[in-house]
């Protein structure tokens, strides 16, 4: 990462800070040069004016002399510039220094110049800008009081620009450098602060390869990089969930398998090799098909969460009447319930349909049911209800015994979690039916909770869209099922000797 991301960005950026860089020294050392010619030309604008009299002077013969001479003597006191005045031809009449070489073409291609714009300035060095040597030159035109016309070029050496422009970017140069040093800090730090939680990733990556999903990224700001390091987070968490309920699952499975295997290797070897008598051969045989079915439903659960999280199980929602399911699956529930003697109020059936897959719903609320028969003491009381609330079906399963406490409830619908975790109630139970419920009731669009004080009762409510239909119908149909089912249980308890009111248990 730091050989590679890391040297990227790093070499991005310093790249750019050099490219910028130097633009910004090339466009300040043309304005610089720009600035130091046009000063200059505004010097020897004012040395020209200053000169014109005596450059005059030089043009008439019988001052020329004189003027020579004062103009030698005013050039000597000025700014260093050489001061040359020629006829109208550009033939040379005066130059303060012999050792000036310019050719007759040269003034005549300046004097061009003067006629058309009143004025020339030029500079000798544009065709080597680098070369610290050439001249300023500037010209006007001058006449004498004859009449004569002629023209007053002053030179001055370019040098000194080539000083000024070395001066200035040797102060650029030392600024770049602070900055450079500054920059470089600031761009590995700030690089390092963008690949650091890349880092931390690959390194919880290859922790998380290693099957240690506890590594988490420090999140800080809201930027991008912190958006991808929660999402990482949240994935690390999953990942560490999936594993937690992957050896859960191993280590509940794992008991389910044993134990009932076990029992029926221990009682099939007592057969064969005669240890159990053939007079208790049924028994066990009997212990053993028991143990058969248990893992039968073992496999039976595992199958269905598969499908579940593999979502291959089709969902078709149609109208279910809900008390249907309830009482067929409390009459084959009825053996256990005689069995415990709970008590069951009446339920007090009516035409209740909800949106729902049938098979679903049907696993569903037997899933409850056997849940609270098999959690309800002897003697105790279960009671289930359906109810409209705010537009929606509320199929609610209530029993007394040991509650749930806060904690489990919290947990009470994970895969494998039992609160029985001696097994002493739930000898049988493979930790999987509540989790199926919170997962059908969802794939049907409803929602599945729980609720209990912890110490008396625990209820469970399944709440799910109401069926669309008449007010008139569900009246109608919920007075016939009402008393078809109350003369079924009145028929079955008179039968047996049970109050009509209680169709299971003894009367309170």
């Amino acid at each position: 990462m730091r050989d590679g991301l890391f040297k990227k960005y790093f070499t991005i950026f310093l790249v750019t800070l050099l490219s910028c860089t130097g633009l910004l020294g090339f466009t300040l050392l043309a304005i610089s040069g720009a600035n130091y010619t046009s000063e200059k030309e505004k010097t020897m604008s004012a040395l020209a004016s200053r000169y014109g009299e005596l450059a005059s002077g030089i043009l008439d013969p019988q001052t020329r002399l004189q003027s020579e001479s004062e103009l030698t003597q005013s050039a000597g006191q000025a700014e260093p510039a050489i001061v040359c005045v020629t006829d109208e031809q550009g033939g040379i009449l005066y130059k303060s220094d012999e050792s000036l070489v310019f050719s007759l073409k040269d003034f005549r291609k300046s004097i061009g110049t003067i006629r058309k714009s009143g004025r020339s300035f030029s500079a000798e060095y544009i065709s080597g800008l680098f070369l610290s040597k050439g001249n300023y030159v500037y010209g006007v035109p001058v006449r004498s009081g004859s009449g004569e016309t002629g023209y007053l070029f002053l030179f001055t050496s370019v040098g000194p620009l080539f000083s000024y422009l070395g001066e200035t970017m040797a102060t650029y140069a030392f600024s770049v450098g602070i900055m450079f040093l500054v920059a470089f800090v600031v761009i590995y730090t700030t690089t390092m602060q963008l690949i650091s939680p890349l880092q931390d990733m690959s390194r919880a990556a290859e922790s998380f390869g290693k099957g240690d999903f506890s590594a988490r990224i420090e999140v800080e700001g809201n930027d991008e990089i912190a958006m991808l390091a929660r999402s990482f987070n949240r994935m690390a968490e999953s990942l560490d969930e999936f594993e937690t309920n992957r050896r859960s699952f191993i280590a509940n499975v794992s008991h389910d398998l044993r134990t009932p295997m076990t029992t029926i290797g221990g009682y099939i070897d007592g057969i064969l090799d005669g240890t159990i008598p053939k007079s208790e051969q049924k028994h066990y045989l009997e212990v053993v098909s028991e143990e058969i079915k248990r893992l039968s439903r073992l496999t039976s659960s595992l199958l269905s969460v598969m499908r579940l999280e593999e979502s291959n199980q089709s969902v078709e929602l149609t109208n279910v009447d809900a008390w249907d399911l309830i009482l067929n699956i409390m009459f084959n529930l009825e053996q256990r319930i005689e069995e415990k003697k709970i008590y069951i109020p009446d339920l007090n059936p009516e035409n209740r349909e909800v949106r729902a897959d049938k098979d679903m719903l049907h696993q569903v609320i037997y899933n409850l049911i056997d849940n609270a028969v098999k959690y309800t003491p002897v003697g105790g009381e279960i009671n289930v209800s359906v109810t409209e609330e705010n537009g929606k079906t509320v199929i609610a399963v209530r029993n007394t015994g040991q509650g749930i406490s806060e904690e489990e409830q919290a947990r009470i619908f994970e895969r494998f979690y039992k609160t029985d975790k001696s097994r002493g109630l739930d000898k049988g139970g493979t930790g999987l039916g509540l989790y199926i419920v919170k997962m059908l009731t969802s794939a049907m669009g409803g929602t599945a909770e729980v609720d209990s004080d912890g110490e008396s009762y625990t209820r469970f409510t399944v709440t799910l869209q109401t069926a669309p239909s008449s007010k008139e119908k569900i009246a109608r149909t919920a007075k016939t099922e009402k008393g078809k089912t109350r003369s079924l249980w009145s028929k079955k308890s008179a039968s047996e000797g049970h109050s009509p009111r209680l169709p299971w248990g003894n009367k309170r």
